[in-house]
């Protein structure tokens, strides 16, 4: 089997498929990718992309397995073979799709779906089991990435700040990357720099807030603000924003990562139900939970990089790049005469930049390369994340 793995190593290039569920879990984002080299020599052409919904099934099952009160080990346990056939579906759809056959598959990086994440605890729970991913596709798989970069001292995240270096290093241009899933994470990267200048934290909630006040207000008949239209019919309450802005995570400096268990779904109701107690109409909610993710993105700008590097683009991915109430908070709350675009005009869609990331750091782990960023993730030294699952193309060989 070592000698399979040498092999797949020095395979060049290979076609990969990168796996993600995010916060908001909605459903997989997979992504098809050709990868020539690795580290910085990593060169990519994407094939295909797409998003496959969970059920409603699957979604509530979800949410209750991340909910303390009701994911218990038998759901948790069930989840976990469930999702995987569910991942090995979506990479079997996306190759059918590209017309290639599995066959011709090289590789699977699959970030699975987080459950818990306790970073002050060095703990955290991806699922979405990877036997079951490289059984059902017969393709060598890596998964379980985190746990690693906790292993050496770290909180896990954010994972992506490695592959922004790969992909959008400039030695003229400050960069931030701003994606925007159910929750939002920033990497800042100074001009020519190297990975040990890398700036990377979450800045706190992305779509997730959203999108619970989303269901609240539509008595669940939308599940998020599509475009941000209903938000552009609110106006903001100051006094709540001042209140929201008081949350403690936003004063910590980085480094630094959070999550649904301390911006999901009981942060959202309770905010609701005060802020109905006090008059405050629905639409009126809705619009500033979405200037509240906004203004947390900004003010972490300010806080935690402007002070220190000049800053020549932001570049938006993540599903919150499509809110264009939230975008459009983004720019007022920044008060910076900067270019903002979309990743899409560097030919990667929005939605797929996570799932094209884990791919990377797939190619990354078989490669041997270290690829977490400890000045991102507070871990002491690089480690090489992710764990090998083989496909049977590997133990098949070494029977022979």
């Amino acid at each position: 089997m070592l000698n399979e793995l040498l092999r797949l190593q020095q395979k060049n290039p290979k076609k990969v498929i990168g796996l993600m569920s995010g916060t908001s879990a909605d459903g997989i984002d997979t992504c098809l990718v050709e990868i020539s080299g690795n580290s910085i020599n990593t060169k990519i052409n994407i094939l295909g992309f797409e998003t496959y919904p969970y059920d409603a099934y699957t979604r509530t099952s979800i949410l209750e397995a991340c909910n303390p009160e009701t994911g218990t080990v038998d759901k948790v346990c069930e989840l976990n073979f469930h999702l995987g056939k569910l991942f090995a579906k979506a990479a079997k759809s996306i190759a059918n799709k590209a017309h290639i056959p599995m066959k011709n598959i090289d590789l699977i990086g699959s970030h699975g779906q987080t459950i818990h994440h306790l970073p002050e605890l060095h703990s955290t729970l991806q699922i979405g089991e990877p036997s079951v991913i490289a059984q059902e596709t017969g393709v060598t798989t890596v998964a379980d990435f985190r746990p690693r970069d906790m292993a050496a001292g770290g909180q896990g995240a954010p994972l992506v700040p490695y592959v922004d270096f790969i992909l959008f290093r400039d030695r003229e241009k400050g960069r931030a990357l701003q994606n925007i899933g159910g929750i939002a994470n920033v990497t800042f990267l100074p001009s020519n720099c190297s990975t040990n200048d890398i700036l990377a934290f979450d800045t706190g909630p992305g779509n997730m807030l959203i999108d619970r006040i989303t269901e609240l207000i539509t008595n669940n008949v939308s599940y998020f603000d599509e475009g941000g239209k209903l938000a552009a019919k609110g106006t903001v309450s100051n006094n709540l924003l001042t209140l929201l802005l008081k949350h403690p995570y936003l004063s910590k400096p980085p480094p630094k990562t959070t999550g649904r268990e301390e911006f999901g779904v009981s942060f959202a109701d309770s905010f609701y139900r005060d802020a109905k107690k006090i008059g405050i109409k629905d639409v009126d909610i809705l619009t500033t939970i979405t200037a509240f993710t906004a203004k947390t993105i900004a003010d972490s700008y300010k806080r935690w990089i402007l002070t220190k590097y000049p800053m020549s683009e932001i570049i938006i991915s993540g599903g919150g790049s499509y809110n264009n109430t939230l975008t459009k908070f983004l720019a007022q709350y920044l008060e910076l005469s900067v270019k903002v675009c979309s990743v899409n005009s560097f030919g990667i869609a929005p939605n797929a930049k996570e799932a094209l990331s884990f791919a990377i750091l797939a190619n990354e782990t078989i490669s041997g390369n270290p690829n977490n960023v400890p000045s991102a993730t507070g871990a002491k030294e690089t480690v090489v994340m992710g764990k090998i699952v083989p496909g049977k193309s590997l133990y098949q060989h070494s029977l022979r």
